[in-house]
């Protein structure tokens, strides 16, 4: 039924993909739609009125609930394949935009905010990772990119509507790209490397074909992965063969977290989000900052300037991959971030000092702009592109959990100071430590990040491999691929 969906595979690629993408859109318009809507409408309770403590209590509750998403949704694609788990991530966002429709009491709030976070705790999992071994090296980093853009679309709608409270057509929107995403999820082949991790073989390499065609290119990509994967089968038919209890299944299991070839990813892309986690939204969006955005028109237009700068830079940067290598995207965006937050702190010293006048606040706001602008045209989105290429096809499930639980508690450990320390040491400090740390972690990031464009996951995969194990490998490609037809390898 999945196989004849579309006459060429880039087509194919495009429906995939679209599903995925779909999916995350709804997530961007339910990012923006519960504090756009509390901030619009007192809740019809019998006293008519929500207090801060019960506001903080909905947005705590869908943080908790963003917790056990990013580690069971993981679980669900590794064990029982990426079809499954995106149809998993999208069924509590579909139901969480039905209750929306009525959603005007406390319990209704909170239970579409719980439904809203567990979906994205699950879309942040798996969607780089699906969309990844879907696509063509070639597209793979324009789709990738489409994500950030359409988290930034899903929030600037939310964001209009509320200047015009339009609840109902967001919850419409949100309702109709979830169940498109639904429909597309189902309606997709299972990722061929999840496919010959199982051992389907036959399966692997039909889906492989109805995705990327027979081409050249895509034939020398298959043959590699399975001869990839029948090299792995002969690496384990060597080690000894042990009954092994619970206890020393875990242990082993946590043995193999500490090779190089997990802690290696692993470290990369904590690298990654710790640049855009001290820089980011997460200064800029200080109340310091906020206040400069109220303008007179109101306090969501210039938060809508932003995000149209955003969906803007972010669709930029979909071609910018086309031409210039990611790792070059990244070094050059970090940079030009790390400049224009300089330059902000500057600004803000110069303020203290009373020698900077309100005549000028145009060019603080200039500065502002020209620094959420590269951080949009790539160094925001990268870090989730590289999360689904970079962990080897064993560790993707608990790489992409513990990624995302790192930026879940990044997110409620150091930012909740942020506001206290602003306050203690001054804005000015603050900018000039998390320039310091962006210096020094940009640094880092130029050693290590491997250039992953135009690269097959198994290509990354062998980047990312200690010596001992690439030797290894090595060794046994050298031998006649005959010596595996021996081997009689009928896995289906």
């Amino acid at each position: 039924m999945t196989m004849e969906r579309y006459q060429t595979p880039f087509l194919n690629q495009i429906f995939v993909a679209s599903g995925i993408l779909s999916t995350i859109l709804s997530c961007g318009l339910g990012l923006g739609f519960l504090a756009a809507f509390l901030d619009k409408n007192p809740l019809e309770d019998n006293a008519r009125h929500v207090e801060n403590t019960s506001i903080r209590f909905i947005e705590t509750a869908g943080e908790v609930a963003f917790v056990p998403s990013i580690l069971i949704i993981p679980y669900i694609m590794q064990k029982k394949g990426r079809r499954i788990a995106a149809i998993a991530t999208i069924l509590p966002l579909l139901f969480s935009w039905l209750i929306s429709f009525d959603a005007k009491h406390f319990t209704g709030l909170l239970l579409v905010n719980i439904l809203h976070n567990i979906a994205l705790g699950g879309a942040a999992t798996i969607s780089s990772i699906i969309i990844s071994e879907m696509c063509s090296p070639k597209y793979r980093g324009t789709f990738l990119m489409l994500e950030t853009a359409m988290i930034s679309l899903g929030v600037l709608l939310s964001h209009i509507s509320a200047i015009y409270s339009c609840w109902e057509l967001i919850s419409a929107l949100g309702l109709l790209t979830a169940f498109y995403g639904l429909i597309g999820s189902y309606l997709s082949p299972e990722s061929p490397y999840w496919l010959i991790s199982k051992g389907h073989m036959v399966m692997c390499a039909e889906n492989f074909h109805w995705l990327r065609g027979r081409d050249q290119e895509a034939c020398k990509e298959l043959e590699t992965l399975m001869l990839t994967y029948k090299i792995q089968i002969q690496l384990e038919a060597m080690k000894p063969v042990r009954k092994l209890g619970a206890r020393e299944k875990i242990l082993d299991y946590l043995r193999s977290l500490i090779k190089v070839d997990f802690l290696k990813p692993l470290s990369i892309i904590i690298l990654l989000f710790s640049f855009v986690g001290f820089g980011g939204e997460n200064f800029v969006s200080n109340s310091s900052f906020r206040n400069i955005f109220k303008l007179a028109n109101g306090k969501y237009i210039g938060t809508i300037i932003l995000d149209v700068l955003a969906l803007v830079c972010s669709l930029t940067a979909c071609v910018l991959l086309q031409v210039v290598r990611r790792k070059t995207l990244f070094l050059f965006t970090g940079s030009c971030c790390i400049i224009f937050l300089g330059l902000m702190s500057l600004f803000v010293i110069m303020q203290s000092l009373h020698l900077f006048s309100k005549d000028y606040l145009w060019l603080f706001l200039t500065v502002v702009t020209g620094f959420a602008m590269f951080m949009s045209l790539g160094t925001t989105a990268l870090p989730f592109s590289v999360l689904g290429e970079i962990f080897p096809m064993s560790y993707k499930g608990v790489g992409s959990s513990l990624t995302c639980a790192y930026l879940w508690a990044f997110g409620n450990t150091i930012l909740k100071f942020i506001p206290t320390l602003t306050t203690l040491l001054g804005l000015h400090w603050i900018l000039l430590m998390a320039i310091i740390l962006m210096i020094s972690i940009l640094f880092f990031i130029n050693k290590v990040l491997p250039e992953t464009g135009m690269k097959s996951l198994v290509e990354i995969e062998q980047l990312m491999k200690s010596e001992d194990d690439y030797e290894a490998v090595t060794v046994l490609e050298e031998e006649d691929n005959q010596q595996f037809d021996r081997l009689q390898l009928f896995l289906v």
